[in-house]
């Protein structure tokens, strides 16, 4: 399982791209994101531009989503996906983070709370005397201060359980999103448990946390000569390999026109729903063709190959390639009937 998604980047049809275009939206994440963040906190009408400065965050994430969506359905086979369809990944980058704003909604407002509790205490809102008398005649002087620290260790503690809950659900949710295209297939709690309850997810995580932590750990040093932000980047993509391999177990991808089948009995149920299938894709030139490695004309005088790129010859049956193109289209070659009119 390992050694196929490491190696899915090597095998990409666009590699030295994908790892370029990639290693490059990192960074801008890394550097525009923070300083578009404090601009805006200084600046509030600056928040208009996140669209723009969270662009290369929401591209990466929907790139992810591409290399999930391609674990799930053939577990990475033809390698890291290129990076095509940019309106599609952003679309799916800002579906991606709407999943993890969701799953952490409650944390949030558990903190919320917390600080809100928090200063009311301070401004003088509510007045804390009997609590602490009562806790004082019960415990002694010191008992105020076990109180408080018994409190704040169990928020603590709370809070890092489940941010570790996050971490192990998150990937869940966004296979359940990606293998439908649909937003709340990935917040559907049925949905999104049958994956997390995988034994085939449970190891696939359990891997891909392995994975991560020892390529940041290579890479931490190396981010202030930039090459450390493209293995970053990297072993974010085996990661998210594994991710789709290990929820391959209990999703398959379903196909804008709903013949994909799945094994989750609610998807299934949701695909025989025409107005819940995923948005069928925007018709454009295969990844190939967009890669710069085919070139592919649909015009008079050749025609498109299986695999998308130009195949040289005439279309209507003539090998010998040499009639004109009386549709307009472009002449590979000429018959000269009469020379005397070349000279």
């Amino acid at each position: 399982m390992l050694r196929v998604t490491v190696s899915a980047l090597t095998r990409s049809v666009d590699a030295t791209g994908v790892l370029v275009v990639g290693g490059l939206l990192t960074l801008l994440t890394w550097v525009v994101t923070p300083v578009w963040v404090g601009g805006a906190l200084a600046f509030p009408p600056l928040v208009l531009f996140a669209p723009l400065a969270l662009a290369p965050a929401f591209v990466t994430r929907g790139y992810f989503v591409r290399v999930l969506t391609d674990g799930v359905a053939t577990g990475n086979a033809e390698g890291a996906p290129p990076f095509v369809s940019w309106n599609e990944l952003y679309r799916n980058g800002v579906k991606s983070a709407l999943v993890s704003a969701v799953l952490l909604a409650p944390l949030a407002l558990g903190v919320a709370l917390v600080a809100l509790a928090g200063g009311a205490l301070q401004s003088g809102l509510v007045d804390p005397a009997p609590v602490v008398a009562a806790i004082r005649g019960s415990l002694g002087d010191g008992g105020v201060t076990a109180v408080g620290g018994v409190a704040g260790g169990l928020v603590g503690t709370v809070a890092v359980a489940y941010l570790l809950a996050f971490a192990y659900v998150r990937p869940a949710a966004v296979a359940a999103f990606a293998a439908s295209g649909r937003l709340r297939d990935g917040l559907r709690p049925r949905r999104v448990a049958r994956v997390a309850g995988s034994g085939a997810y449970a190891t696939a995580w359990v891997v891909a946390a392995a994975t991560l932590g020892a390529g940041y750990a290579l890479a931490g040093p190396l981010v202030p000569l930039v090459i450390g932000v493209g293995l970053v980047f990297v072993v974010r993509v085996a990661a998210y390999g594994l991710y789709g391999r290990g929820a391959a177990e209990t999703l398959e991808v379903v196909d804008a026109d709903g013949t994909g089948e799945s094994t989750d009995p609610a998807a299934a149920d949701a695909a025989e729903r025409s107005s819940d299938l995923a948005r069928a894709p925007t018709p454009e030139m295969p990844p190939g063709v967009q890669t710069g490695r085919t070139v592919s004309l649909d015009e008079p005088g050749g025609a498109v190959g299986a695999d998308g790129g130009f195949e040289w010859g005439a279309p209507d049956g003539d090998d010998d390639g040499d009639d004109a193109d009386t549709a307009g289209g472009f002449e590979w070659s000429t018959a000269v009937a009469d020379r005397e009119d070349k000279r």
